[in-house]
């Protein structure tokens, strides 16, 4: 069997499919990538086969994370990615070929108007709700309400829209018919697509409503294999047995203006509360990146190790790290960037796991609201939680039960 991924976005992005394609390739299947050359030591790492697509991932990040704040904003990111590289139809076309199954996510949902041109099944894969049910969405603060189930209206027809605008020329070209504002990327000649969630179940429980071609896998990732080749620093060392546990705090690598300035106001926020803290923020200059009994900085390492070594973690929430972080028994701190992160840092303060988000994109958190957060964190009163949701995650085993499905699926399409 031969797998096709393609995958327009950030390192959350690409690393699950990179880690599903680890699992299939065990079962004696190929699995290939189709996503930006930033990319290419990842997957290869892993022992997945890499295709060159000429999407900068620095400006993925720019225009669908970090300047990315209605749905408007969102759109001319897309059309500005597809403008940069006027060739990314043949580019898919070419990576397809020959495949059994092509997947995708929202950034990259022309691979599956390449996929209807030579007749390949598709699966969807989506890191935050986009089928909708009335118990959570991205778009409502609320749960378990029709408001809920209403704020997914409009939604399709706004994906139908901008493939319109931006595909329908292509699919004239070669044949295939117009894409209408009625026509569904949830249906493929006349069936239902295949669909995924790689998140647990424990934070997405999936609507009995959605029908069983909507899997809600468990998280895709190896955590016992993620620190493998990890050495601790003498630094870090001495830091851990200098005083009580730390926090985590991790920012990753957008970067903006107003990203900057949160990663100050946070250290501000750190040495107002004097909680001990280990401290991922690439935007704070190296001169003021200094080491104290307090404050310990870090670059890049392998989170499930070091989620082993603290007590609680703030994130900005996406998908994956949140994922390995409420594993971990951690309880957690979003301050969000964008709706998924959002609504992550909501899913785990409903589920008891950390205080409230803070969401950037609203309104920049002062230094107050910031210290606030880290108190409650650690105030013990999310632990015990914590610790009942990180038995539940352990039982998920995403990457099976998703090579599973693959498996079947496939089957089932050759025997027909």
């Amino acid at each position: 069997m031969i797998v096709t991924a393609v995958a327009v976005g950030t390192r959350g992005d690409v690393k699950p499919l990179a880690e599903l394609g680890m699992e299939m390739i065990r079962r004696g299947h190929e699995f290939r990538i189709l996503t930006s050359e930033a990319f290419r030591s990842l997957i290869e790492s892993k022992g997945v086969t890499f295709i060159k697509l000429d999407t900068d991932a620095d400006n993925v990040m720019k225009y669908l994370v970090t300047d990315y704040k209605t749905s408007l904003d969102f759109a001319k990111g897309m059309f500005r990615l597809k403008k940069e590289n006027p060739g990314f139809m043949e580019q898919t076309l070419d990576a397809i070929k020959g495949s059994d199954l092509v997947m995708y996510g929202t950034c990259a949902a022309f691979a599956r108007h390449a996929a209807e041109y030579l007749h390949i099944p598709c699966a969807r894969l989506f890191y935050s709700p986009m089928d909708p049910t009335r118990q959570y969405s991205l778009y409502c603060d609320e749960f378990n309400s029709e408001r809920v189930l209403k704020s997914y209206e409009g939604l399709p027809q706004g994906m139908s829209l901008m493939t319109m605008i931006a595909l329908n020329r292509w699919r004239h070209s070669v044949g295939l018919p117009r894409w209408r504002i009625s026509s569904s990327y949830t249906e493929m000649s006349g069936k239902k697509v295949l669909t995924f969630y790689p998140t647990s179940p424990v934070l997405m429980p999936p609507d009995p409503a959605w029908g069983d071609h909507i899997h809600v896998t468990g998280y895709w990732y190896h955590p016992e294999e993620a620190s493998n080749g990890y050495e601790e620093s003498k630094e870090l060392s001495n830091f851990m047995k200098s005083g009580e546990k730390p926090i985590f705090v991790a920012f990753g690598k957008a970067e903006s203006p107003e990203l900057a300035r949160l990663q100050e106001l946070t250290l501000e926020a750190l040495r107002k509360t004097g909680i001990r803290a280990i401290v991922q923020a690439f935007q704070i200059p190296e001169k003021d990146r200094v080491n104290t009994d307090k404050l310990f900085f870090i670059g890049d390492l392998p989170y499930p190790y070091i989620f082993e070594k603290v007590r609680a973690v703030v994130h900005h929430g996406g998908n994956t790290t949140n994922g390995m972080g409420l594993r971990a028994g951690l309880p957690t701190l979003v301050i969000a960037l964008a709706l998924d992160q959002y609504f992550y840092g909501r899913m785990d303060h409903r589920i008891g796991c950390g205080p409230a988000p803070l969401y950037i994109r609203k309104r920049l958190c002062s230094i107050d609201e910031i210290a606030d957060s880290l108190k409650d964190l650690i105030s013990g009163r999310y632990d015990a939680k914590a610790q009942e949701v990180s038995q539940r995650i352990m039982k998920d085993n995403g990457v099976v039960t998703a090579a599973d499905v693959i498996e079947k699926y496939v089957s089932e399409k050759s025997n027909v």
